[in-house]
């Protein structure tokens, strides 16, 4: 037995890393390596005497607790980026950790936020995560969990030939991923949150690309509310689901004051959570948010509902434009399973297509799904045969639809077999309930027909922002027409002022 995790999540160069270990081996070593097209090996330390310490009943909740086995300096030659903690022990077992290494002073114009605060929510390790107490089920999970925990195997690292949620092409109503991950050992929610599915991919195209990009985790945008102030471009890639109001906060005054961001990634700040006790848990009562203590009181804005719920007041349409309650699912389960899975163009005209040879009319990223997995929309209408957003949402008036695709939230029907268990709420009730106050028949239709939103706007005053809406932009830059969009994005946004 071998397990691992960092006391925190991100590091700046002269911070000590505090590793902790539990292990049944004699002694264990570890390696740490900065991920990119090279990786590279920052420290090694060797023949560390191991220790087993058991996982505390309440790990989920209050964190594993175990004492740190190994520290070591962030060296301040240490490139920002996302850093694998590879352990091996003396019976050969291996295990993972990870930390992100920020910069102490910028060394590029963008910073690039990785979603960890995801990852915390899918984390299993001790029994339960936000989404299950067995394993299994959807719903009816933790409402507190704790970061002091290891990542389950594949929330690191996948193997080179790792499957991805979505379909592409063929059709599959049997969420495939769940088959392969089986297979390997995994579990399916490696499908959701690993940063083999989305982070490594990109930041090996940055590098080849030659973009040079900061690091930081999701909490660093609550730690640090000036972080931003030094960029010109904020990046959100893949499965940037959770966040916190003072995150929110930090985004939308860097976006205020002229800072740019780019959000090539779905399910975006869906679900409001609050990081507590000292930054080591974090709360995301979800489904059950009328459970959550700040509910009645002065604070209940800052529920741990989604961003949309009427009492929160602050939709997350209002910082990307978009939202998970007006998309859905692409690809996956029977929720538009024989999709195109591409965008259809609408404003060929965009500056963001430049480059392309796309024209209205034509199908973006279908070959490799670039619509798939988890999507984002707005509540729009169509003027002369053109998207406009209706605003009803939260969507800024302004707001410019480039390409739409259809996608829908899961149904009973329509979701994987056993996903939701008795009782529970499925994607299209838990929108209706807390954006609406109810599911009536009304509700459910009027948000069962979800789009994939590709757009951008530009916030008077202030700065720009793209949103890709769809987790899995990453996977379609082996496309042409998407990676050169990709780089107008960031070649614009990273270089001159918004407009």
């Amino acid at each position: 037995m071998l397990q691992a995790y960092c006391r925190k999540r991100s590091y700046a160069g002269g911070d000590l890393v505090e590793l902790c270990v539990s292990t049944d081996a004699k002694w264990f070593g570890v390696e740490v390596i900065r991920d990119g097209i090279e990786p590279r090996t920052v420290y090694r330390a060797g023949d560390i005497a191991g220790e087993y310490y058991p996982v505390p009943g309440d790990a989920v909740e209050n964190g594993c607790g175990w004492p740190v086995a190994l520290s070591f300096p962030v060296g301040d030659d240490w490139r920002s980026g996302f850093h694998k903690i590879q352990l091996t022990s003396s019976d050969g077992e291996t295990a993972e950790a990870f930390l992100i290494v920020r910069a102490k002073a910028p060394q590029a114009a963008i910073l690039w936020v990785i979603e960890t605060n995801t990852w915390n929510a899918y984390n299993f390790f001790g029994g339960a995560s936000t989404y299950t107490a067995d394993g299994t089920a959807y719903a009816a999970g933790a409402a507190r969990v704790s970061f002091q925990r290891p990542l389950p195997p594949g929330f690191i690292s996948l193997p080179r030939d790792a499957h991805r949620l979505a379909t592409v092409k063929e059709v599959d109503t049997s969420l495939p991923y769940g088959k392969w991950a089986a297979e390997q050992g995994l579990t399916l929610w490696t499908g959701a949150a690993s940063w083999g599915q989305w982070g490594q991919a990109f930041t090996r195209w940055l590098e080849k690309e030659g973009i040079a990009v900061d690091y930081a985790a999701s909490s660093d945008l609550q730690d640090y509310p000036d972080l931003l102030s030094r960029y010109r471009l904020m990046l959100s890639v893949g499965h940037d689901e959770y966040w916190t109001w003072e995150m929110r906060d930090t985004v939308e005054t860097f976006i205020a004051n002229g800072g740019n961001a780019a959000f090539l990634s779905g399910n975006t700040a869906y679900w409001q959570v609050r990081i507590e006790r000292n930054g080591e848990q974090m709360v995301a009562y979800k489904a059950a948010v009328d459970d959550d203590p700040v509910i009645g009181t002065p604070n209940e804005r800052h529920n741990s509902g989604i961003w949309s719920h009427a009492l929160t007041r602050r939709p997350e349409n209002e910082m990307t434009g978009l939202s998970f309650t007006r998309g859905g699912y692409a690809r996956l389960a029977g929720a538009t399973p024989a999709s195109a899975g591409g965008y259809t163009i609408y404003r060929a005209d965009h500056w963001a297509l430049a480059g392309t040879g796309l024209s209205y009319g034509d199908q973006l990223g279908a070959d490799l799904s670039l619509v798939g997995y988890e999507c984002d929309g707005c509540a729009l209408t169509l003027r002369d045969g053109l998207p406009f957003p209706t605003g009803e949402d939260g969507t800024p008036p302004n707001f410019e639809i480039i390409g739409i695709a259809p996608v829908a939230l899961w149904t009973r029907q329509t979701a994987p077999e056993g996903l939701y268990p008795e009782g529970s709420l499925s994607d299209l009730e838990l929108v209706c309930q807390q954006v609406a106050g109810n599911r009536d028949e009304a509700t459910l239709q009027r948000f069962a027909h979800g789009h994939a939103v590709m757009g951008c706007y530009t916030r008077q005053g202030g700065g720009t922002v793209f949103s890709g809406g769809t987790t899995d932009w990453t996977y379609a830059l082996a496309d042409p027409q998407v990676a050169q969009i990709t780089r107008n994005i960031v070649a614009k946004l990273s270089a001159v002022e918004a407009g």
